[in-house]
């Protein structure tokens, strides 16, 4: 028996296991299976089985044909069945998802601008897996782990808004952290898969996420007498916030303006059962789910460019979890092209 490229599935998206399939027992025998999508490929035959089934097959196999078989029954446990108790914390894989070749991703926005690009981008990005709210927790204490490069053995997380790191254990506690929508979730996000979406999620301190509530992303001006700095006594230093407006810490501000950047583009055009049709304005309003201030979000996009970190959380979100991309974190430049090219018109 030999074993083909391996794929353990790690969402919805349909992966499979590939073995070739030695001619022995039930050959012809399809399984349905409850737990796992695995398939068995003898040429031109499909097969899909529960792995209790099939060891039950092997082990006639092995009885049958002993001395054959060992080596390969002992391959299919450790390249094939073994993995899929750990499939869902990770990819056992020669193949990529398409998100994963970045410079093939987005192949097809060389020249565009504008509408055109936003259409363009909003087609690559809107197809994707989206997790469940409980789902979430788990997927934030890796993609913001304390330790980018080790994030699985991080005890902590860090906080957005705050800045600073916390225990992973403190996730929901009113003494902790819980999960802040980047984009409001009254500005238009009602149900997943907008509500659930990694790139717009972050770890924030229970107090600060409150003091920040709905506000929209600016900056304090100089006449602004009822500005506060910092936005909140457990907010980083270089925080702003009036009654209205909430200015994130400086070296974040970018990271926020790509994330509400990509909500704007990935949720631009309502689709049946997704309910949002987002906007980015420098007069946001609620009621039209117009998220701002625009301009300051260029402003930020420019001066903060895409950390290591950031980065790398793109990248994760990519291979682990939805299986698609902040284009904004790839491309800052997108940004210019699109809001600088309609504002101009």
């Amino acid at each position: 028996m030999s074993i083909l490229p391996t794929t353990i599935s790690t969402s919805p998206t349909i992966k499979f296991v590939h073995i070739q399939q030695p001619n022995c027992g039930t050959s012809n025998s399809v399984f349905s299976s409850n737990y796992h999508n695995i398939k068995l490929l003898n040429y031109d035959a499909n097969f899909s089985f529960k792995p209790r089934t099939f060891l039950k097959w092997m082990s006639t196999c092995f009885h049958d044909n002993s001395s054959r078989w060992v080596s390969q029954i002992f391959s299919v446990c450790l390249f094939a069945l073994c993995p899929i108790a750990n499939a869902q914390d990770q990819m056992l894989s020669m193949d990529r998802y398409a998100c994963e070749d970045v410079q093939n991703y987005y192949a097809s926005v060389d020249q565009l601008k504008g509408e055109a690009l936003t259409r363009e981008l909003n087609s690559i990005i809107a197809h994707h897996h989206s997790l469940s709210y409980k789902e979430v927790w788990d997927a934030l204490k890796i993609l913001d782990a304390a330790e980018v490069d080790k994030p699985e053995t991080s005890y902590n997380i860090v906080e957005i808004y705050s800045a600073r790191t916390v225990p992973k254990s403190l996730a929901g506690r009113l003494e902790g952290w819980n999960r802040e929508h980047l984009w409001p979730r009254s500005y238009g996000l009602k149900s997943r898969p907008s509500l659930t979406d990694l790139h717009n999620i972050r770890p924030a301190d229970v107090n600060v996420n409150s003091s920040r509530g709905n506000k929209y992303f600016g900056e304090c001006r100089v006449e602004m007498i009822r500005c506060l700095r910092p936005a909140n006594k457990e907010a980083a230093f270089d925080t702003e916030a009036d009654w209205k407006i909430w200015a994130p810490p400086v070296q974040v501000r970018g990271d926020v303006a790509r994330a509400v950047m990509y909500m704007a583009v990935r949720y631009r055009f309502p689709r049946p059962g997704e309910g949002p049709g987002l906007r980015l304005s420098d007069t946001p309003n609620m009621a039209k789910r117009e998220m701002g201030l625009l301009s300051v979000l260029l402003k930020w996009n420019e001066l903060d460019p895409p950390s290591k970190a950031e980065k790398l959380r793109n990248e994760r979100i990519c291979r682990l979890y939805q299986h698609n991309r902040n284009p904004f974190v790839d491309h800052p430049e997108y940004a210019t092209l699109i809001w600088k090219q309609t504002q101009a018109h």
